[in-house]
């Protein structure tokens, strides 16, 4: 039973060509500048815009689509269609893969790594292997889910159902850890340290309204705190963590014309206080209601909240979240229609640049048709840099929708691929090898093959290595119903399922190398 592992390092070096492995070919250089990948519903289209100079391309029908998420360490974007999950590479604006789906796919996250994408269906979810594109597994639910967050290095998922919420283990698609929540808990969000969850439930449904604490690890509630009695009119249902972790905003209505109001969570004290700040600054509208979307900074010191759908709506308020007061009015692209409709905002901080991206829809009165655009405002001069317009469509049709891929600066490193054996019925009575295969010129040192249990949370792991000769590293071991030297290796690898992942550790060129996570079998 064997299992063959390559490590291409130089991007330039010749790549293996194995039987039957699935290979990944990272892009050998940075992308140039970031890219907004866009989905026209009324037009059935996707496109991507190109910030060095924002033209647009069209790149495939939309075909369903109601997500698109990127994903800078992997530099390509995802798309839910009517058939499964379309991959782009935006840099040359082609679809370069479909993983099918065999039911609707409604959401899709990605980790912070780029190593795994979770696909959100009515009854299940999917991980999603990125570098060998193939379904880990599919973890069904008892209920729809309604919000999903992994951990920054894809070792872990949370999924919140109505009532529930459950710890998923990445690597195998396990399910290790739930607890009971709110009835009424409706979104997620998780620390970038992966230390704590936070729950936000919306009162609704006999629910009631507040947030809660988790620990990630546990998933203990460290602390419930209603929030009725702060702002009655806040129902909690949007989340924004801070970068430094150290407060949390809760949005969920209760806006009002030239007002905006959130409740703020102290995560020292665990404690919630209300904010109302009025908006002052001009060029705000009298109808306004500022209750579009919202994101935090970079640094996280100033919120940006979306106008409404009404009058003068094509407007963001900047809130200093510091002193809770309105310290600046940014104006978005206007096609001269009377009402602006605000269906997202993003971000890009490429090269130091800090530049709010928002998806319009505009209204005009006396038209029978609507003028789709994507603005580009550089916040630090508060000036349009680019409003790039799609085709017009009928009344009142569907919204733009999209994300940015902002790579900047990237090292390109080598990737590991490992070829999976087939179960085998005999294969605890037989020796079973893994092979890494090092490509370069005549690379010197050590693979350490890594073995990890799937099936816990800080699973116990066994490490062996192996002398590198002629680029290739062999480890086989032994028949499982031998007494093994290494305890908790025997114990590992002669289990239903496990984990590995082959580390190249030699000379300077190739002390980058990537690896890639595989599950593995016994039997």
């Amino acid at each position: 039973m064997k299992n063959r592992i390559t490590l291409p390092v130089p991007i330039s070096a010749r790549l293996y060509s194995l039987v039957a492995v699935l290979l990944l070919v990272f892009a050998g250089s940075a992308l140039a500048a970031p890219y907004v990948t866009v989905g026209n519903q009324s037009t059935n289209e996707v496109s991507v815009i190109d910030m060095a100079n924002f033209t647009a391309r069209v790149i495939a029908p939309l075909d369903g689509a109601t997500r698109i998420v990127a994903s800078k360490p992997a530099g390509k974007v995802f798309m839910n269609t009517t058939t499964g999950i379309a991959i782009i590479d935006p840099a040359t604006a082609k679809i370069i893969d479909r993983l099918p789906i065999p039911e609707a796919v409604s959401d899709l996250v990605v980790d912070a790594a780029g190593s795994r994408l979770y696909a959100l269906s009515a009854t299940s979810v999917r991980v999603i292997n990125i570098t060998m594109r193939t379904v880990l597994a599919t973890i069904p639910l008892g209920a729809t889910p309604l919000a999903l967050v992994a951990d920054d290095e894809g070792a872990r998922a949370y999924v919140l159902t109505p009532g529930r919420l459950d710890m998923i283990y990445g690597p195998s698609g396990a399910v290790i850890k739930s607890v009971a929540v709110d009835s009424s808990a409706s979104a997620l969000a998780l620390t970038h340290d992966n230390g704590k969850l936070i729950v936000a439930s919306s009162g609704n449904n006999g629910g009631i309204a507040g947030v809660a604490i988790v620990h990630g690890a546990t998933l203990a509630i460290e602390k419930s705190i209603p929030t009725a009695a702060l702002a009655a009119d806040v129902h909690p249902s949007r989340l924004l963590i801070s970068p430094d972790d150290d407060k949390v905003v809760v949005f969920g209505g209760g806006s009002t014309s030239k007002t905006v109001s959130y409740l703020v969570l102290d995560m020292a004290s665990a404690s919630v206080r209300a904010v109302q700040v009025p908006i002052t600054q001009s060029p705000q509208s009298l109808l306004t209601a500022f209750n579009g979307p919202v994101l935090l900074g970079p640094d996280g010191k100033k919120l940006y909240v979306g106008g409404g759908s009404t009058p003068g709506a094509n407007v963001v308020a900047e809130i200093d979240t510091v002193t809770d007061t309105n310290s600046r009015v940014l104006a978005l692209p206007t096609n001269g229609a009377e009402y602006h409709y605000l269906n997202g905002l993003a971000s890009s901080y490429n090269d130091g640049r800090f530049v709010l991206v928002g998806f319009i829809f505009e209204h005009r009165i006396h038209s029978a048709s609507e003028p789709h655009s994507v603005g580009f405002v550089d916040v630090a001069s508060a000036t349009v840099m680019a409003n790039v317009v799609f085709a017009q469509s009928e009344l009142r049709s569907a919204a733009l929708f999209g994300d940015v891929l902002d790579p900047g600066p990237q090292e390109v490193h080598s990737t590991t691929t490992l070829l999976l054996s087939e179960p085998n019925p005999a294969a605890m009575a037989a020796t079973q090898t893994f092979s890494a295969n090092v490509s370069g010129k005549k690379p010197s040192g050590q693979v350490v093959f890594l073995f990890k249990d799937g099936s816990q949370v800080d699973p116990p792991t066994a490490r062996v290595t192996v002398e590198l000769k002629n680029n290739i590293a062999t480890l086989t071991l032994p028949s499982c119903t031998t007494a093994w030297p290494n305890a908790i290796l025997h114990r590992i690898a002669c289990s239903p399922r496990f984990l590995v992942t082959a580390k190249y550790k030699g000379d300077d060129d190739y002390l980058k190398s990537r690896s890639q996570e595989i599950v593995a079998s016994r039997y």
